[in-house]
């Protein structure tokens, strides 16, 4: 841009024009390090881009300038008519390409103060909004280590009524807004057939960060958001506790939502009960096997999802259980069980590798995959092909103390661990948006 203002008014600039490019140098520089904000991530990401790629073309438009201004001075130099006006020519259009690219260039910077907004001075203070947006399902709030609520916010779900969306686009320029992968499929449109349905991309993009638990978050999500493979299921994790005596094979925690209806329905499809009566047949019938299938009773007590003949005498079915009477359940197990596809990141995954229970989970999982180390927490499978030498495995490796669960939650998961980690990445991405207590070491996601 410098280089645009002196070079070009040597020739032919305009006191006017040569304000309009110092504008555009000013505003570049805000625009550029992020001290201008547009309300929407996705259009703040589109101007900038815009501005820089105008900026860069005016660069060149410039430089084309100055090379026909040198061919057109060694044409002069040389005393042939006919290439000192063929390089007249080129130097007229380059310099006509220049002033178009620079104008150009003073639009898109316009554009970008059009649309702007200086921020107003951060407050470590919680938005006075906060504590009305926790109320609503979709919205969940982060707290410090001392409970203490920060300026961010996240969406765990579909927005569930038109008013969470309103309070959504009211505050979004005020509180920080990040998705996280807490509810089946969520940001990818639902596949269980008993859930409402949205446009695939209509959340990707919208929040400028997200919390998620894909594979390959890059062919879901635009460039512009910020990424974070982190999940609920991460935090908030119990003590291995007592020792108890093994009287299952395995466990499984699944929803009394549906019993009335035999386990057909929205929570039984998110668990794969379809999948585990498959399952149970081998388990029970083949191999043998005792486990304890929870929250498979309804409330009384007093009706049962209906199981395989074969695993009559051999399963323990439960109505849905406090936390301290599943873990007793699960600390008398040999092994957890996880069938399900579409769950984002089971909270029973992290906790039964604290109790130091290995995990049998189905490789195509939406989250808590990140779990499974073969060998080492537990043991993957893809469907029933592969499902009885996976059981087989995991019978062998629990029978000789291969796996070491609670090592990798002492490791890596946990509020100290992941509490940083969260803090960090705000800090790292949101600076300019989030101003955190004084003496805050880690954040958490809370009120799930």
């Amino acid at each position: 841009v410098y280089s645009i203002t002196t070079r070009k008014c040597r020739r032919q600039c305009s006191v006017e024009r040569v304000g309009l490019l110092m504008i555009l140098v000013f505003v570049a520089i805000l625009g550029l390090s992020g001290m201008l904000h547009v309300p929407d991530a996705s259009a703040e990401h589109s101007l900038r881009g815009q501005l820089g790629g105008r900026i860069k073309a005016a660069v060149r438009a410039d430089e084309m300038v100055e090379a026909a201004e040198e061919a057109e001075i060694a044409a002069e130099r040389s005393g042939d008519a006919v290439a000192i006006a063929e390089a007249q020519h080129k130097a007229e259009e380059a310099a006509a390409k220049a002033r178009a690219a620079e104008q150009a260039a003073v639009a898109a910077a316009e554009a970008v103060a059009t649309r702007t907004t200086t921020r107003k001075a951060l407050s470590h203070k919680p938005h006075k909004v906060i504590n009305e947006l926790i109320k609503m399902y979709s919205f969940q709030p982060v707290r410090t280590e001392r409970g203490e609520l920060v300026n961010v916010v996240l969406v765990r779900a579909p927005f569930r009524s038109p008013r969470e969306k309103q309070m959504f686009e009211k505050y979004k320029n005020e509180i920080l807004f990040i998705g996280i992968c807490s509810f089946e499929d969520f940001p990818i449109p639902p596949q269980n057939p008993f859930s409402g349905r949205f446009p695939k991309n209509e959340y990707t993009g919208i929040f400028p960060g997200w919390l998620h638990m894909f594979r390959e978050p890059e062919k879901i999500f635009p460039k512009h958001v910020k990424l974070l493979l982190m999940s609920q299921s991460d935090f908030s994790l119990p003590d291995e506790g007592r020792r108890m005596e093994k009287k299952y094979d395995f466990v499984y925690s699944g929803s009394d939502q549906d019993v009335h209806n035999n386990c057909v329905g929205w929570a039984s499809f998110a668990k794969n009960w379809s999948f585990m009566l498959d399952s149970l047949k081998v388990m029970c019938g083949e191999l043998g096997m005792t486990g304890v299938l929870v929250a498979t009773k309804d409330k009384s007590g007093k009706k049962a999802c209906t199981i395989p003949k074969e695993c009559e005498g051999k399963m323990v079915q439960t109505t849905f259980l406090d936390q301290g009477k599943f873990f007793e359940y699960a600390r008398q197990s040999r092994f957890a069980f996880f069938p399900q596809i579409h769950d984002a990141s089971p909270r029973v995954t992290t906790q039964a590798l604290s109790l130091n229970l290995p995990l049998l989970v189905n490789w195509h999982i939406m989250g808590g995959w990140k779990y499974v180390i073969e060998g080492e927490t537990g043991e993957f499978f893809h469907d029933m092909s592969d499902f009885r030498d996976a059981v087989k495995r995991i019978r062998s490796g629990v029978a000789t103390g291969k796996y070491h669960p609670r090592k990798l939650i002492d490791d890596q998961y946990g509020d100290a661990h992941q509490g940083p980690r969260l803090k960090r990445w705000i800090q790292e991405n949101f600076a300019d948006r989030v101003k955190l207590p004084p003496g805050t070491s880690m954040l958490l996601p809370t009120g799930a």
